[in-house]
């Protein structure tokens, strides 16, 4: 029992060093991202704006706005009180550009997992 629990706990570890490090590397990728929506849009949302200014406690929180119409359909609940043309223009960008948070949630997916 000892053998695996000392496993699981390294296997923690390095996800969570693998995730934390993947998503400083992907920083500017999120600055990208930013960039775009306010060019588009004219203005960032005051919880997004929060967020980037959480530091390393809200480092995946920053992202959700982009993330979740990657992967919910419109008008579901989760983006329900987005505006239509956020939700459009988020689902427009090439994969090149928001691919990377699909792996970032992924990451804190299996890290999370193994915490419990």
């Amino acid at each position: 029992m000892n053998v695996v629990s000392a496993i699981l706990f390294s296997l923690f570890l390095a996800s969570t060093i693998t995730t934390y490090g993947y998503s400083a590397l992907k920083t500017e990728r999120h600055i990208m991202l930013c960039t775009l929506f306010r060019e588009k849009s004219g203005y960032l949302p005051n919880g997004m704006t929060l967020a980037q200014n959480g530091g390393a406690f809200f480092t995946f929180q920053k992202d959700l706005y982009f993330f979740l119409p990657l992967i919910v359909r419109k008008g579901s609940f989760t983006v329900r009180n987005m505006k239509s043309e956020h939700y459009d223009f988020i689902r427009s960008l090439p994969h090149e550009t928001t691919g990377w948070l699909k792996i970032k949630f992924y990451l804190f997916t299996i890290t999370t997992t193994l915490l419990f």
